[in-house]
């Protein structure tokens, strides 16, 4: 008869001494470490998605400040009134602004409110017209013909959405001359 008990000091195929858990926590962290790595990615991609949409609405936004402030020079147009000497508007021999600066400093600008919120704020620079003293060499390339007479107007807007991406668009309007 041959016995059948189990001697714990031989290896056999049934014996495994914790084989199959160790291998199943080396399985559990590889998992978690890619599960972890999988969240990141996805959060960076959320945060990306985030503020590419503020940009985006901060551009449009300015683009539809842009269009008041064309609209502005275009109304002064109709209505045939002088050139206005106040607020937001601006002589190009004035400090220019500079598109790289998002602060105007020394300019008063108009301020717009934005359908579904937020502002904006726009700026008219009357860049002259051939035949005054006023530096037209941006006029050069709008002339019809040498002798006809436009008058030029440099406007900017900017816009910033609700986590401060900030974009400037500007803009250049040309028109019969306005009376002074």
């Amino acid at each position: 008869m041959q016995d059948c008990q189990h001697n714990k000091g031989t290896i056999g195929p049934n014996r495994q001494d914790g084989a199959a858990l160790f291998m199943a926590l080396i399985f559990l962290l590889i998992l978690t470490i890619l599960g972890v790595f999988g969240m990141n990615v996805s959060r960076l991609e959320n945060l990306m998605a985030g503020n590419a949409l503020f940009q985006t609405t901060a551009l449009n936004d300015a683009e539809y400040t842009l269009s008041r402030g064309i609209d502005d020079v275009l109304d002064i147009k109709a209505k045939d009134i002088p050139y206005p000497s106040g607020t937001h508007y601006h002589d190009v021999s004035d400090p220019g602004i500079d598109p790289e600066k998002l602060v105007w400093t020394g300019f008063t600008s108009a301020s717009v409110a934005i359908p579904g919120g937020g502002t904006g704020s726009y700026i008219i620079e009357n860049a002259g017209y051939e035949g005054t003293d006023v530096d037209s060499s941006m006029l050069k390339q709008f002339l019809p013909d040498p002798g006809g007479e436009l008058q030029l107007f440099l406007v900017s807007a900017q816009s910033e959405s609700a986590r401060g991406a900030k974009r400037i668009v500007q803009s250049v309007v040309v028109i019969d001359p306005l009376p002074y």
